[in-house]
């Protein structure tokens, strides 16, 4: 049995082709850049942004699913009028 090993290291983290120290330099840039008191809060932000367009790619808002072509528009356009 013969046991092939690679013949470079493989990095745990591989996001987006970015290896470990790819990661970490932009990791001290964004400290440097935010400082370390707003980085939490910045991450709480895009979490809930990400949160937020899931939800909205899962489950489309009734607006625009209605089949109607703006018919409403129309309506409210006719109220205002009179």
């Amino acid at each position: 049995m013969t046991i092939l090993l690679p013949s470079e290291p493989v990095l745990a983290v591989g996001i987006f082709g970015m290896g470990l120290p790819e990661l970490a330099v932009i990791g001290v840039i964004a400290v440097v850049v935010f400082g370390p008191k707003k980085l939490p809060e910045l991450g709480s932000a895009v979490g809930k942004a990400l949160r937020g367009f899931k939800q909205e790619m899962n489950n489309p808002s009734s607006d625009e699913e209605s089949s109607d072509g703006g018919e409403d528009a129309e309506k409210v356009a006719e109220k205002d009028a009179a």
